[in-house]
């Protein structure tokens, strides 16, 4: 006769029913279906902000085709003070405004306004991580058109250092070329109201710039020639000191692009504590092996 072996799910001497393991796995699977504490947060909108839905969605890359997944997206258009931010919108989330009618309150009052991100089926994980990356992507939107964001550059290195001046050799952006190229206007647009959007921002951006002539940070960073970077469209570049640039602009994503970019030219190194450091970056320094 074998010897009785104790069950996995005995509590103090005596196996639990069935029906309590069934009815226990049942709960702990409603309990992990929950809202996204990120997607349901509400938002203020600043009264000097302004939001729009657009039936396109954003290009983030006009020289490429638009991803399989923002095909059937739109967007919401995020004006402010100091610019304008496209966020890519899915068909499944819905913008909810405080009030009962689904109205924003009048532009006029000085209090913001509150807002919040709905799912269609919250149960679906694809459309819960969607909401709380539409929400984040949202709120960077807002506190860009009204207060901008910005990151500092240090440069770590005998010898390194980094200077804004005019570029002699502007060149057209991704944006330019691919709305004067008429295979590439075709193929990476998805709409016409796409391409006409892009067309007049591209056009007011001009207009804005005419006055500013085009820029490009010069760095030396221990090559034998220095290193030129054109300043992308709506991004502002400064060296308030040699070893030192803050690049400011109101999408976040272009300037922490144009900041790993910038990096990518010298990482930093564990040996020297030498490199590219963006924001608060450390590195932890490693004893060189002697033999």
């Amino acid at each position: 006769m074998r010897p009785c072996l104790p069950t996995a799910t005995a509590t103090f001497g005596r196996a639990l029913p069935r029906a309590s393991i069934a009815g226990n796995v049942v709960a702990v699977q409603r309990q992990h279906v929950r809202r996204s504490h990120v997607g349901s947060a509400v938002l203020y909108v600043p009264p000097s902000t302004n939001l729009s839905l657009l039936p396109f969605a954003p290009v983030s890359n006009p020289s490429r085709r638009q991803p399989t997944a923002l095909k059937k997206a739109g967007s919401i258009e995020v004006q402010g003070p100091l610019g304008t931010v496209l966020v890519p919108l899915q068909d499944y989330v819905e913008l909810r405004w405080e009030d009962d009618d689904k109205k924003a309150p009048s532009p006029s009052a000085q209090e913001p306004r509150r807002l919040q991100l709905v799912v269609q089926d919250a149960k679906e994980k694809a459309q819960r991580s969607t909401w709380g990356l539409t929400r984040a992507l949202l709120a960077n939107a807002l506190e860009g058109v009204e207060e901008g964001h910005s990151v500092v550059i240090r440069l770590v290195g005998v010898g390194y250092r980094a200077v804004v001046e005019a570029d002699p050799f502007p060149r057209p952006d991704k944006l330019d070329e691919a709305l004067s190229s008429a295979a590439a206007s075709a193929n990476n647009f998805e709409s016409v109201e796409q391409r006409e959007y892009y067309t007049r921002l591209l056009k007011e951006l001009k207009e804005k710039e005419k006055a500013q002539e085009p820029k490009r940070l010069s760095l030396r960073l221990g090559y034998s020639h220095p290193i030129y970077m054109p300043v992308p469209r709506g991004l502002t570049c400064l060296t308030p000191a040699p070893t030192r640039i803050v690049v400011k602009g109101v999408d976040k994503e272009a300037v922490g692009l144009f900041a790993s970019k910038i990096r990518s030219w010298r990482k930093p190194e564990p040996y020297k504590g030498k490199g590219v450091f963006v924001g608060d970056e450390t590195i932890k320094l490693r004893t060189a092996k002697n033999k």
